[in-house]
Order: C-alpha cells, then structure tokens, then sequence
C-alpha cells in the first residue's frame, strides 16, 4: 500500500499524482513557536525561506469539526494551506510538515491530510529519581514527545534513591536527600536536582512545544530519601541514608502521624503553586507500598481503631484518601498507580494509572475503580515499559499495544503512556537506545485509532530513524528492536538477573529486626 512517509500516522490521507517543492517557503500566519521552529529547521536542511517561496499558509478556522488539536494540511500544486481550530492544531500541523520536508526531501507529495489524535492524554514517563538528569537532557526528551505528538511528560522526582525536586519549607530534601553514596555495588556517588526555576523553564520550554509536565511525589512508599533527612517521617524515627541498591524499600511514611500529613500536604502546596499554572493533574504515587512498620507502629495501630479501618491495607486507602483529599480540595484532580493493593474506591474523582497486575489491583479491579472515579490511565507494562530490553518487549510487540482496556467504558479512558524507569538508564545515551524507536511506535498506538499494519509501519519508521538521529538521537536499529529468539532471550535473562539483587535479602534481615525490636514494645 503507498501509503504518506509520516509518524503517528493521521486519521485520514488523500494521496494525489504530482509533487510541490517546497525547497523554497514562505510562511505566510502569525507569529508562533511552531512557525519559528518550521524555519529553523528547513534552514538546517539546506533549504530557504524567500518572499517568493512556496506559500504555506496557516490560519485558524473554529468551524472546523476537529478536536482542539486537529487540523488539515492541503498540499497542491500552487502552495499549501493549514486549518485548525486552535493554536494546537497549528502546532501540530507544522510538526507534521517538519517531519515531511526530511522524509521527502523538500519535494512533497500533493495530498489532503485530515488529522485528530485517538487519545487526549498522550504521555512519557520520565524517572529522575533514580538518575538524575541534567536539564538539558530533560529539554532534548521533550523535544522528542513534540516529535511523536506527544503532550504530556510525567516527571516522576522522588524515590528511595534520591529527592530531585526543590521544596523551601524542608530544605534537607535536596541538600541531603538528592545524593546517594553509592548505586548498587558502585564506588561513585551520584546526586542532583532541580531548584524552581530549573522547573519553571523546563514548564515553559515544555508548554511552548504543547506538552503538558505533571508533576509526581510519590507517596507513602518510595520514600526513603526523605526518610534521610526528617527521620520523624517513619513509625520509628530510624535513622536510614538515601537507598543506594534498587528494589523498592520497606520503611515508608508513617501513617498515623499528623505531623506525617503535615509534611506531605506542605510539599505537596509547593508542588501544586509550582506547577500548577500548566497541569490539572498531580501524581501521588501510591504503589510498591509494604506496610510491614505499620503493623508494629503504635501510631498507626492507633488510627486503624480510631477510623473503624480493618486492617493496616485499609489504613493505605485511608492515607491516600486523605492526600486526594487535598490535592482536589486544592482543585487539582489526584492521579495514583494501581499498585495501591486497596479493596476498596481511594477518591471518586482520582485517575488511576494501570501497569501490571504484579504489585496489587488487578486490571479487572482497576477498571471498576477507574469507572467510578476519575478514569484510567494505561501504562500496560507488557507494552509500554520501555526501560525493559528488547527481548522482553519488541517494537513489534510495543506497536501492538492497544490503549483500550475490555471492558472499560470509552470515556473512562483518560489516555495513556509510555514509562522510562531508570534503574538500568543511567543517562540520555542509553534513554534513547531504549525509547528509539519504542516510541514511534507507541506515539503511533496512542494518535490513531484502528487496525496496525506492522509491516506498513517498520516501512515509514526507516525515513523517520534517519530524521531523528539527524536531531541527534540514537536510535537502535531493527534487528536490536526485534531480537532474533537466542538474542532476545538473552537480553531478557541478562536484565532479570540484573534485577535479583541482595537488597531483597537485606529487607528480610531487617524485617526481622525491626519486628523482634518493636513487636515488643507494642
């Protein structure tokens, strides 16, 4: 089939006979971000803007039946004309037409493009908690989801491992709990964070690009950074470091202390003023949560029998109740993994995040808790983690994924995202090996709605590898993306055996020893 040399490919194309060489452009709009890009980009490719160049013109149009960040391209003999009903589709449009001016090197098939996205809510993971990444870095990953027509980064910031995210009130949480001695069975130290205005900036340089940053603290697990610096924040007041060892930790927020609540409704005040000029989400967290301490924690014990809770599960959903409370009191809708292991709803207007049934909820569950609340976002592990090698999930595998869950219904879908954890992605280099080309066709998945032609696909993708590594992106190639059966399989026991490491072990010594000292004293 010929089909347009274009990722995400659009809802609808009309391939006419004929060519425009567009080598030579003039735009012809108003000023904008896209606009400016446009040029700058086509100047590097050899090509000129002139007064007598083709004219592409892009002009808004509210009449148009397109969702905010649709839009059509009419490419014809005598120049190109852009329609939108928003700044978005604009935005969008010239992305499109970037992405074309390489594949077909300035000479454009005359076609009609008629153009919406599947999904609202098209998003990527960014885990600086377990490595921090410079600025930069982060700005080059954004430029990478306005690529993929991709609008939202989901910042994940904190994490047993490291505090990343500037907060006046608890000024330990970077000076201390930003840096770790060690990782693993390493020698070098590793450390940084973001102050304010690194984040007002990259807000900025993110929303200009129409992508959206939503911040996530991670709450009441993972949080053994802050742990380092405010030890009162645990049932014991133990004096813990910053983790070194991945794995995830088992001394987490004491729940049944109000100077606990306190603290998180403190970080999360700066949070919500800092970000909360670009977002209406805010991510809390909430899985991966042992609540070993808590069943010896006189404090929690307390509030289980004051609130009439069950057991120390409940007490978790009576926590993350609390915390939804405040981030919708607040006027901002709470987002919260499945992981939360919770039998019953944590907040009606809460957006739940699928990833696997591994770490408790399963989707089943997930789905009716998503139904009856605010929806659900999916992040389907067996498809869009893409921390995992290529063994484990293939791009072939990736570009299968389908965001629609069974059994959902279609306005609970809020959108969905692919993850980058960092564990085993300790810089942008190896980022991009492992999001290139994953997030082709992940982007692809998320954009258009309806039946895959992986073949069709891997044709399109080879013009648009060559496109993003000229922007200066390492792409991996096809027979990495797709290992052989012997390859694959290595990759995927080479990673598991990465992942079983003595932490496991040392959390069981030290399960023994907090119960042997506090079971006790209870």
């Amino acid at each position: 089939m010929n089909r347009l040399i274009l990722i995400p490919y659009p809802k609808h194309v009309e391939l006419n006979d004929g060519s425009l060489d567009c080598r030579r452009v003039k735009l012809v709009g108003d000023d904008c971000f896209a606009a400016k890009d446009f040029i700058d980009y086509i100047t590097g490719l050899g090509y000129c803007a002139a007064d007598d160049g083709v004219a592409i013109s892009y002009s808004l149009n509210p009449a148009l039946a397109l969702d905010k960040e649709g839009y059509t391209i009419d490419i014809k003999e005598d120049g190109i004309d852009i329609s939108a009903c928003s700044e978005a589709g604009i935005r969008y449009a010239l992305c499109s037409l970037r992405q074309l001016m390489h594949n077909y090197e300035g000479v454009l098939p005359l076609c009609r493009i008629d153009d919406e996205p599947y999904l609202k809510y098209r998003g990527m993971l960014l885990d600086s908690g377990r490595y921090y990444y410079p600025k930069q870095d982060v700005l080059k990953l954004i430029d990478l989801c306005y690529y993929h027509k991709l609008n939202v980064l989901h910042w994940h910031l904190t994490e047993d491992q490291g505090w990343r995210i500037q907060i006046d009130k608890y000024p330990l949480l970077t000076e201390k709990g930003s840096r770790r001695s060690h990782t693993n069975f390493g020698i070098r130290s590793h450390g940084g964070y973001y102050t304010k205005q690194d984040a007002r900036e990259i807000i900025r340089y993110a929303n200009d690009r129409g992508v959206e940053v939503i911040p996530e603290i991670d709450l009441p697990g993972h949080t053994q950074s802050a742990l380092a610096c405010y030890p009162y924040l645990g049932c014991f007041g133990r004096k813990l470091k910053v983790a070194t060892h991945w794995g995830v930790k088992h001394d987490v927020l004491c729940a049944g202390k109000e100077s606990t609540y306190e603290f998180v409704f403190d970080v999360l005040g700066e949070i919500i003023e800092l970000f909360g000029g670009n977002t209406k989400y805010i991510h809390i967290g909430g899985d991966e949560v042992f609540r070993h301490r808590w069943s010896f924690c006189p404090h929690c014990q307390a509030t289980i029998e004051k609130e009439g809770l069950k057991d120390e599960q409940e007490l978790q959903a009576h926590f993350m109740s609390r915390v939804c409370d405040y981030v919708a009191g607040k006027g901002f809708i709470p987002v919260v993994w499945n992981g939360i292991d919770c039998d019953k709803r944590v907040h009606e207007s809460a957006v739940w995040q699928y990833w696997s049934d591994e770490q408790g909820g399963s989707d089943e569950l997930v789905r009716k808790f998503a139904g009856e609340s605010g929806g659900y976002i999916n992040s389907n592990s067996e498809y869009a983690y893409i921390d995992f090698p290529y063994g484990t999930t293939s791009l072939k595998k990736s570009y299968a994924f389908d965001p629609m869950p069974s059994g959902l219904p279609e306005d609970k879908l809020v959108g969905a995202e692919l993850t980058l954890w960092t564990e085993y992605v300790p810089d942008f280099k190896t980022a991009c090996v492992r999001l290139l080309p994953r997030t082709c066709a992940l982007s692809e998945a998320m954009w258009l709605k309806g039946d895959k032609d992986y073949a069709e696909f891997e044709r399109r993708l080879m013009p648009v590898a060559r496109y993003l590594k000229r922007e200066g992106y390492k792409v991996s190639p096809m027979r990495v993306a797709n290992p052989c059966g012997l390859r694959g399989a290595l990759q995927k026991a080479w990673f598991g055996r990465r992942v079983m490491h003595w932490q496991g072990l040392h959390n069981l010594i030290d399960d023994a020893s907090v119960e042997r000292k506090y079971k006790r004293k209870r």
